[in-house]
């Protein structure tokens, strides 16, 4: 288990003992990205798990990802860094910026992971 999957097990929640999260990281540069590249990436940093998806395909389909989310941008290096952080089965998302502490974006991750009210 990675550093980032140990912080995101939260004990006082009904994600202990479990862990309830899922990375997905979408490709900035798709011509260069390509699934060789970023698996030796996941395995160079020790994130390769079952809870990890590093997502590539080409420009134009990550084109479509990207704008789906609000995240176009016309060159790689410029690309956001911006984490979108949801709970998909009940249509929650939140934005966080990067320079966000680790202990808030766990306590976002916390607040989402609650059930919610009504249903």
């Amino acid at each position: 288990m990675s550093a980032v999957e140990r912080k995101t097990c939260f004990p006082d929640t009904p994600l202990q003992g479990q862990n309830g999260s899922t990375f997905i990281s979408l490709t900035s540069d798709p011509l260069r990205d390509t699934p060789a590249v970023l698996k030796a990436c996941t395995l160079k940093q020790g994130i390769d798990g079952p809870h990890w998806f590093f997502l590539t395909d080409d420009k134009v389909q990550m084109d479509l990802v990207w704008g789906r989310i609000g995240q176009i941008v016309p060159n790689p290096g410029q690309h956001s860094s911006l984490l979108i952080v949801g709970d998909a089965a009940n249509r929650r998302w939140s934005k966080i910026r990067p320079a966000t502490p680790a202990a808030a974006i766990a306590q976002r991750l916390q607040l989402l992971a609650m059930p919610v009210a009504g249903r």
